[in-house]
């Protein structure tokens, strides 16, 4: 009779597109942790570059491969949660090095204190300029109290590698939105700590290779920003406060699509400018930039 494998402590979901190269590195770095009982659930997101063959020889029976179709890092995450067998999961990206502490840490933590569901942790940003995911001066400040909505939104506090979930936070959430292609991490973070508690752990537990994840475009990013913020209030309207209100909502909604609406017009895209503004005119009627800008679009945008 087979015995089945002990529940570890932690499984660590980690999606992975023609990273091969990388994901040997990025691996050892979760595997060299100690002190908690893991396992790491590679989801391979349709790679052409030997990741089956790759996952297939590892020797560490850590290790478990998902394969599936070229679907998306959403898609790809959910089926690493689908997998994943520990009450608590983390994430991590097949570029990226995971440093001393980035499990066993916030697994104690929680562990600790079982009224909180979602452990932040800080990271270094890699690059030619090596700086921290979050400044000092506001990561001592989002380690002096709970983490809320409004500091998640704030910040932009969507480095999931760096995160621990409990499994029912997660369960309780529902899947990443697919609909998102970049900013789905954000997304599932703002959903989790608009229903359960969360703390930021003043502590750099992952590096993160500047340039090598999602590429990062711009104008789709203020595109989803803008989705994600509407998306939030609709399904959460509770947490409204947390953000400033509603007046203040919608100033910096407008203000964001004004912002989308430049860039379009700087791309070359007049009618999506048009579009952008006479959103944030809708948002804010009475704002005289907002007006202005919209006529001068009316007339061409030129000049």
């Amino acid at each position: 009779m087979t015995t089945a494998a002990p529940t570890p402590d932690v499984s660590v979901v980690l999606p992975t597109w023609n990273r091969v190269d990388f994901l040997g590195a990025s691996l050892a770095s979760l595997l060299a942790e100690e002190g908690v009982a893991l396992e790491v659930v590679v989801v391979d997101d349709g790679s052409t570059d030997g990741t089956a063959a790759f996952l297939a020889n590892h020797p560490d029976p850590r290790v478990r491969g998902v394969m599936g179709p070229h679907a998306g890092i959403a898609v790809a995450r959910n089926a690493g949660i689908r997998a994943a067998r520990a009450p608590i999961v983390a994430f991590h990206d097949s570029d990226d090095r995971a440093l001393p502490g980035r499990l066993s840490v916030p697994v104690g933590y929680l562990r600790a204190h079982p009224d909180v569901d979602l452990v932040i942790q800080n990271g270094l940003m890699e690059g030619p300029t090596p700086a921290l995911w979050i400044p000092p001066e506001r990561a001592a400040a989002l380690a002096a109290a709970p983490v809320g909505v409004g500091e998640v939104f704030r910040w932009n506090l969507g480095q999931l590698q760096g995160m621990c979930f409990t499994r029912r936070a997660l369960d309780a959430v529902g899947p990443l939105d697919r609909s998102f292609k970049i900013l789905d991490d954000l997304d599932l973070v703002l959903r989790v700590a608009a229903r359960f508690r969360a703390v930021f752990l003043d502590r750099v537990a992952f590096a993160y290779r500047v340039g090598g994840g999602v590429a990062r475009d711009r104008m789709a990013v203020r595109e989803e920003s803008i989705r994600l913020a509407d998306k939030l209030i609709r399904e959460h309207p509770e947490v409204l406060s947390q953000l400033g209100g509603d007046a203040a909502f919608r100033r910096r909604q407008a203000r964001r699509w004004a912002r989308l609406g430049a860039m379009r017009r700087a791309a070359g895209d007049r009618a999506g400018a048009r579009d952008a503004v006479g959103r944030a005119r809708a948002l804010r009627p009475w704002d005289l930039r907002y007006a202005l800008r919209a006529l001068w679009l009316a007339a061409g945008g030129r000049g």
